[in-house]
């Protein structure tokens, strides 16, 4: 009972942090015009394309997609992690903001984001639809201002320390274990400071390994938690590292050394890898939601609004995926809180069809 009570608040207090768009965004504006929304992101990341296709969706629903081009010359991926990809990255993002057939700029992920503000001529629309955490990568300025008049972004208010906090009161764990990189952008992909947060105010510690260098590598992570377990964590957060993008990386690898040693796992990206591994995590199998909060905001820009007039808050309730077959192979005995309160819950370990390694 404590659980679900602890959870109905959370859900309460994002709702009441929401500022609402009101109803469908109606099909008016400059009748007849093509708009072109160009689009960069540093690595194609699986959530990126799920949330692009969301939100291509929604504005189909809404009577839009036919009157929106996204040319394939302003479709951007660069690639991330070394020097040279870095300087792709800026260069590209600059030949968007200057270019002139353009109506917006769609940007997924941290580093594009942070290179298009640099490059930011004030005038083209900006909207960060894929950015872990606007606020503390420092683009807005709050959850209402993003202190920018063409820029835009989506913002979920205690994503994170929510994730932990249901994770804890789950699991009650005593040694949370955390892999990053040691930079700024390290730090926020992994959700240090959420986790240094909640584990002050809830009595845990957290187990820091910060020596990542290329996180595309699966024996690299794996390394990093082989150190963690060394130190007696006694449940893991993965993160969004590219090593554990199943495109890339061999991430049955991963999740499998954590399983073998009993370590719960909380996954940030959800669905697909509680399905595959991990003991649970906030539910991403449905991303329609987020292409409506998208699309409309989309809209509204093409009609002429700016983007900082737009509320950023996109308060749709997280939803709890739960592993039942991975708790038995861990000797978990979920409390029965979490399997009511749970909106997924799996009884097999499935992996994904379209993975690396196969």
């Amino acid at each position: 009972m404590a659980f679900q009570l602890k959870v109905v608040s959370i859900f309460i207090a994002i709702m009441m942090a929401v500022v609402p768009f009101g109803g469908a965004v109606e099909a008016t504006g400059q009748p007849g015009k093509k708009f072109r929304i160009g689009y960069i992101e540093a690595n194609n990341f699986w959530a990126f394309s799920e949330i692009m296709n969301a939100t291509k969706k929604s504005l189909e629903k809404m009577g839009w997609l036919n009157r929106i081009e996204f040319p394939e010359d302003a479709h951007i991926t660069t690639g991330w992690g070394i020097p040279e990809t870095e300087k792709k990255l800026a260069d590209k993002a600059a030949e968007l903001i200057a270019r002139k057939d353009l109506d917006m700029i769609i940007t997924a992920g941290t580093p594009p984001t942070a290179a298009l503000l640099k490059a930011n001529n004030g005038k083209m629309p900006i909207f960060a639809i894929g950015v872990s955490d606007p606020i503390k990568s420092k683009f807005v300025i709050n959850t209402k201002d993003s202190g920018v008049d063409n820029f835009t972004a989506r913002v979920v208010p205690d994503r994170f320390t929510q994730m932990f906090t249901i994770f804890h009161d789950v699991v009650r764990f005593k040694k949370l274990g955390l892999i990053y990189s040691d930079s700024e952008n390290g730090k926020v992909f992994s959700n240090v400071d959420d986790a240094r947060k909640v584990a002050k105010e809830l009595g845990f510690q957290v187990i820091e390994y910060k020596k990542l260098k290329d996180t595309d590598k699966a024996n690299e992570c794996i390394e990093g938690i082989n150190w963690l377990i060394q130190q007696g964590i006694d449940a893991f957060f993965q993160p969004a590292l590219t090593c554990f993008d199943w495109k890339q990386s061999d991430v049955k690898k991963i999740l499998d050394t954590l399983t073998e040693h009993k370590i719960p796992v909380f996954a940030r990206e959800g669905t697909l890898y509680v399905k595959a591994g991990a003991l649970m995590g906030f539910s991403s199998i449905d991303f329609a939601p987020r292409g409506d909060f998208n699309a409309k905001k989309i809209i509204r820009i093409l009609q002429g609004e700016k983007p900082r007039s737009l509320p950023m808050v996109d308060g749709t309730p997280p939803k709890i995926s739960f592993n039942i077959r991975v708790a038995e192979k861990i000797g978990f005995n979920p409390p029965f809180d979490i399997l009511g309160a749970s909106d997924e819950i799996f009884k097999e370990i499935t992996l994904p069809d379209n993975r690396l390694v196969k």
